[in-house]
């Protein structure tokens, strides 16, 4: 009866970790991440997005952060592109004496290849939830193509199974 038990605590820990990696797997975003700073940078960060490098993040959001002067909106001082577990602000825009700081973060696959210019948030730093609703983001298709990778994983989780069952047991 204890060799049972003890195959049972093998097979159930097999399972949980596939389970764990495949969640982990896909529940992580791709996020684009650059830095731009006035005279210092090439300005691919912040005019086009889809030139720098996407990478594959496993924190909650996609984040940009846009500082422009007050006086000059055109001039950028700085621009960031990032995936964080805790934005400064999930949505909206900050100003001071010099600069306007905008925020934005999302949730969906490459969701931080906008301007990043978004409008003023009275909601604090908890953004209404708002902040989803103009950002691009992952259409319904792109999550279907990770599908068939979840089915490379069964042969090999009943190959591992197998094995363990043909494993002599320890005493």
């Amino acid at each position: 009866r204890n060799e049972n038990e003890n195959e049972r605590q093998r097979h159930d820990l097999v399972q949980s970790s596939i389970i764990c990696i495949s969640i982990i797997y896909f529940a992580a975003l791709d996020c684009y991440a650059c830095t731009y700073l006035d005279g210092y940078s090439d300005t691919s960060c912040l005019n086009n997005a889809s030139a720098v490098r996407a990478i594959n993040c496993t924190r909650k959001y996609c984040v940009t952060m846009r500082v422009e002067m007050r006086r000059n909106s055109s001039k950028v001082m700085s621009f960031l592109r990032d995936c964080q577990d805790e934005p400064a602000m999930l949505y909206g825009n900050i100003p001071d004496e010099t600069f306007r700081t905008y925020y934005s973060s999302c949730q969906q696959n490459r969701c931080n290849g906008h301007n990043g210019r978004v409008k003023n948030s009275t909601n604090g730093t908890d953004g209404g939830g708002i902040h989803n609703a103009i950002v691009p983001g992952k259409n319904a298709g792109q999550g279907v193509f990770l599908c068939p990778w979840t089915l490379l994983f069964l042969p090999v989780l009943r190959i591992w199974q197998m094995h363990l069952a043909r494993v002599p047991k320890i005493a």
